[in-house]
């Protein structure tokens, strides 16, 4: 196997390390956009941006605005939590088939 293959992988894995890019107060603009909150977390699939590279995760929703989501999710044992753009994240299917009282149970722990 040629090293670009190795490499590729490795630096992906240390660009996540160093933690995601969130937006920034300006791009947010509470003032403007007022974050709203939620419960249960809705159960999405988030688009989250590391230096040199971007990453599809599992992650649940608990705040929003207008423009914007805050994604928390979980990668090994840290849970991480960053606001991205509205358009990089959809709800996930399999959890829009359970209803209310199968979410709230401790199923829908973050993955």
């Amino acid at each position: 196997m040629p090293s670009e293959e190795f490499a590729a992988p490795l630096q992906a894995q240390y660009a996540r390390r160093a933690g995601p890019i969130g937006l920034t107060a300006e791009e947010l603009d509470f003032e403007h956009f007022p974050a709203k909150n939620g419960y249960p977390g809705i159960p999405v699939k988030a688009w989250i941006r590391f230096p040199n590279c971007a990453e599809l995760v599992d992650g649940e929703v608990f705040a929003w605005t207008a423009k914007a989501v805050e994604v928390t999710w979980k990668d090994g044992p840290v849970t991480y939590r960053t606001w991205v753009w509205s358009s990089a994240v959809t709800r996930r299917e399999e959890m829009m088939n359970r209803n209310l009282g199968e979410r709230t149970r401790g199923s829908n722990s973050i993955k």
